[in-house]
This record gives structure tokens, sequence and C-alpha cells, in this order.
């Protein structure tokens, strides 16, 4: 038996001819003026999601923020040279966007992600994925993610994680949905005019507040919350212009007009949440509050963010569009349980474990147990056979040569990654054929000790 464990570098994937990768930090950096390329790979970007280019101010703004989070960006490039040459290369070049323009856009960062363990662990985050649909089949999204996840094997990473906007694509890379959230309606006069009434009393003081005034708070309460939450992602830049209503969401050269906030006070007069609000206007049908963001230390301190919006006069709903965690427990705390209705359930964050060792040993169990595991890996980066012992909460993992111990299960990477932060449990995983063992493994010891007792929730979005 080895505690050793190098994960493989996977193999980087070839572009086909006439393109170039090239990978850079310098386009996001705080000039005077955004540099052409700057704009070009913005631009790209924007064109890709289907969303409006940007003015050069917007442009600058954007780049100046996400250079503080060190990201890095990987264009892939045509060859006007090699294009010439096709038979639609003289069109192309009349009409196209230009050399400047990468034909595949892909950016990642390195934050902290909680996995219920003693500390937040590194994460690669992958962001701003895009291939020119008149570049389908080149090789340009597996080139891409093979050499930068072969860059996180190299610096160390454990974990990547990314969101999508197709669910079909990432899977194949060795990604697994691992955090899931709700949109809902909250009806707040299914209680009568009164607004929504808890079986709680009150407790603490929920204060209207100067959006502008909060980014020292917001910090304060968002690292505890980060602390205390299985599956929050560490915030990037951005998120402290548009929760301090210096950004509009909608167009960040304008300050966030619409944007109210309120934060809630606890009984000893420590910090214990935010929220971050818009009214959709008189001539909503139902009078309708949207909920942008909300972030607390505690149960407690949401349910009174919530009893708050839920109280405020001439207003009929509540929405959240996105970010309602999938076990809260508002149903429960209301007199009223059906006041609030699910519109929408969707997966959030995707996770890939590079390094099987470090990410297992970094999360949650629910219980003291010992199996091995084999894990397959389509791109190599994290297959082998490994030893779980979980002793009072934590586990130790080593690397073997074959299994060890009789209870012995197999399951790809994909699958590994969709149960790391607990959403899914073991046993659904079997039921639909995600995970082999022996005819006489104890399935119920496996689940006790793998499976959580929450869902994780993440409230960042990249």
């Amino acid at each position: 038996m080895s505690t050793d464990f190098s994960p493989q570098m996977p193999e980087i994937s070839p572009l086909a001819e006439g393109l170039v990768a090239r990978s850079f930090t310098d386009t996001f950096e705080a000039e005077s003026k955004p540099n052409p390329a700057s704009v070009a790979f913005s631009r790209a970007i924007e064109q890709g999601f289907y969303e409006q280019w940007n003015s050069d101010e917007h442009v600058q703004r954007e780049l100046a923020a996400l250079a503080q989070d060190q990201q890095t960006a990987t264009g892939v490039y045509a060859d006007p040279g090699f294009i010439g040459l096709e038979q639609w290369g003289e069109a192309y070049e009349q009409f196209g966007f230009g050399p400047d323009y990468p034909v595949g856009t892909f950016v990642d960062y390195d934050k902290t992600l909680n996995a219920g363990g003693a500390e937040p662990l590194p994460v690669r985050l992958i962001t701003g994925v895009t291939v020119n649909p008149g570049f389908r089949r080149r090789g340009i999204l597996k080139h891409m993610i093979t050499a930068r996840l072969a860059d996180a094997v190299q610096e160390g990473l454990p974990l990547a994680a990314l969101t999508v906007s197709e669910g079909s694509i990432y899977g194949r890379f060795g990604f697994g949905a691992a955090t899931r959230e709700q949109k809902v309606e909250i009806n707040t006069t299914a209680s009568g005019r009164s607004g929504l009434r808890f079986r709680a009393p009150e407790t603490g003081r929920v204060l209207p507040v100067d959006p502008s005034r909060l980014e020292e708070f917001q910090r304060e309460v968002f690292a505890a919350h980060h602390r205390s939450t299985r599956g929050s992602v560490e915030r990037q830049a951005t998120y402290w212009k548009i929760g301090t209503a210096q950004w509009d969401p909608e167009n960040i050269t304008s300050t966030w007009r619409k944007a109210r906030a309120i934060v809630h006070i606890k009984a000893d007069g420590s910090a214990g949440g935010w929220a971050i609000f818009t009214f959709e206007g008189w001539g909503s049908k139902p009078l309708t509050m949207t909920v942008r963001d909300m972030i607390t230390v505690d149960a407690e301190s949401r349910r009174e963010l919530l009893r708050h919006l839920g109280e405020m006069d001439l207003v009929d709903q509540l929405v959240f569009n996105r970010s309602f965690p999938v076990d809260d427990p508002l149903p429960q705390a209301l007199q009223n349980p059906r006041a609030c209705r699910v519109t929408g359930i969707s997966d959030v964050l995707w996770v890939r474990i590079l390094n099987p060792v470090t990410a297992l040993e970094g999360r949650a169990w629910g219980a003291d147990g010992e199996f091995s595991l084999t894990l397959t890996d389509p791109l190599g980066i994290a297959q082998g056979v490994f030893t779980v012992s979980v002793s009072g909460g934590v586990a130790q993992v080593s690397s073997t040569e074959s299994a060890t111990t009789p209870q012995h299960f197999t399951m790809d990477v994909e699958t590994l990654g969709a149960l790391y932060l607990g959403d899914i449990s073991v046993l659904t995983m079997a039921d639909a054929g995600r995970i082999t063992a022996d005819e006489d493994a104890d399935w119920t010891g496996f689940s006790a000790t793998f499976d959580l007792p929450t869902r994780p929730f993440c409230a960042t979005h990249f």
C-alpha cells in the first residue's frame, strides 16, 4: 500500500490544422483603454452567449475587475493564411470578425470550494467557454479543456469546477453535476394582508440600508457563510461591485439605481446577513419583489430576512429566480407552507476531481467506515484504486495497486464529481447503474459513510 498519488497529466488534444491556441493573463488588466485583443476576446464571449456587444467603457470596467481574480484567458485563433486556402476563405476574410477575434474562448482562475472538511479546498474555476459554430468539429473545445486541466494538474489543484449552459457536454470530460438550486415564488398574502406568518418568534433586527456602504459587511458575512456552507465557492470581484450597487448588472457603466438592501443584525449585535432586491414595478401583477442575492451566516438570519421581505407593504409576491437552496426550511417555517411554490430546479456547480486523495480527504463524511474504490477516468487524470478509511469524520485515503478491503466499489470520475458534495446518494447512483460492486457488498454501510444528511448549496455563479 502506498499513500503517494500523483495525478496523471492528460493528453492534450490537438487542434485542427490552421488553428493555434494562446493563453495569457494580460487581457485582464486595468488600462486607460482596453487593447484591441481584450475587446475582441470579450466580444467573442458575448457573441457565443448571444449577449449584446458592450461599450469600450463596459469592457474596461469588467476587465479591471477580472484582473483582481488573476484570470487566465485562452483563445483559439484561425490562421488567416490557412483560412485563405479554404473555399470559404475569401468570404471569411471579407465578412468575418478578423484575426484578432478568437474562434474559441476559455477563462479560468483559482478560488476555494467548501467540501465540508476542515478547510475549503483550492479549485480551478472555468467560465467563458465558447466555440464559434463556423469552426465546430475541429477539436477546439477538447483542446482547451485538456490543455487547461493539464495546467491545473501541474499546479497541484485537487478540483476543477464550472457552471454549464448545456448539460450534455462536460460529463465526457469528467465533470459531474454536484449542486442544485431552486426558483421559487412566495405568496406574501397567503395568510392575509399582514404578510407571511412564521411559526418561530422574531429575533434580532432587520434594517433597510444603503447598498453602496455594504461592501465590508458583505465580505464579512460571506466569509462566515463560505466557511460554514458545504458547496460554497469563493466569490469573484464582480460580486462586490454589483452587490453594492456600484454596477447595474444590465449595464455596469451605470450604478444600480433599482437595487434595495436590507441587513439582519443578530440579538448580540453581530452581522447576520443581507439581501439585495428590486421591485418589478407597479404594473407587475401580482406586485412582485425579486430577491437578487441573499447571504447569511445561519438559518436564523435567513429566516428573519425572509420575514421582513414577506411583510413589506403593497408587495404580493417574492420571487427568487435562482440561488434558493433545494432543502431550504422556509415551507416548514411558515404557518401556511403552500405560500412557497417551487417553479424550477436546475444544477449549478459541476465538479471535476483531479486528485482523489486530496479531494476525498478534504470532504465531509456521514459516518465512520472503510471501503476501496476503483476510479475510471476518460482523461486518465484521476484513475486508480484507492482505500478510504473514515474515523471521527476524517478520511485517510491511500492509492493502492488493488482492492484492499472487502467492500470494493467501482465508478467513473464523473459520478464521483456528482457525489462529491453530497447532493446525490450513492444508492441513487447504484440504481442508475453508475456504481458497481460485488454481490455481497454492504450498500447500506457504504451509504452511511459516503452520504451526507443535508444538501450542498452554491450561491456563487461564474
